[in-house]
């Protein structure tokens, strides 16, 4: 079960279940509204269009693209950020050659190689934080994770994608961690 609550501000208002208990599950989305919900799924319904109607191989596939297209918009924020405080210069040749690596494909399994290192991962150390996918990099995809300074959306499994959209910047979102009657921040 889930419900999305539109009220505007936050005035001490939490919904309960008709029982009197929490939710497990609590998205706030980019309109301000909450969506409570007793399952990651339910929330996920919320964000990705036809969820519910989806086979598992379908939901699998829905997680990855979402993914893909969020990590696009969570490196944007990150680019417009570092631009902002002078870290990026969009007329700089070599900065606009970094945002267009930046902003390439994130279903892509990436290799950085250092000239003294081939084929070797190398960790990035960029001006601004890499966003990737987990499902794009070893055990799933063709190279090791990258280290360094990267942030990684986990589209792997509901509560993982959520939690990492939470990570990333770009939703709120909370669960009852083993504890009953008290919602925290998801974390890793």
């Amino acid at each position: 079960m889930r419900f999305r609550n539109f009220h505007a501000g936050c005035c001490g208002y939490v919904p309960t279940r008709a029982d009197g208990s929490e939710w497990s599950h609590v998205l706030t989305l980019r309109d301000g509204s909450t969506v409570y919900a007793d399952t990651a799924e339910e929330v996920l319904a919320e964000l990705v269009e036809g969820w519910s109607d989806m086979s598992e191989d379908a939901r699998g596939e829905a997680l990855v693209s979402h993914a893909a297209d969020a990590a696009l918009e969570a490196q944007r924020q990150r680019i417009e950020a570092a631009a902002l405080q002078g870290r990026l210069d969009r007329s700089d040749a070599d900065d606009r050659a970094l945002v267009q690596f930046l902003e390439a494909d994130k279903r892509a399994s990436l290799l950085l190689e250092l000239p003294d290192a081939p084929g070797v991962q190398a960790d990035w150390s960029g001006a601004v934080d890499l966003v990737l996918l987990t499902t794009s990099y070893a055990p799933y995809g063709e190279h090791p994770p990258i280290g360094g300074r990267v942030v990684w959306l986990d589209p792997t499994d509901p509560v993982s994608y959520l939690t990492s959209l939470r990570t990333v910047g770009l939703y709120d979102y909370w669960t009852l961690a083993g504890r009953t009657g008290q919602v925290r921040p998801a974390s890793r």
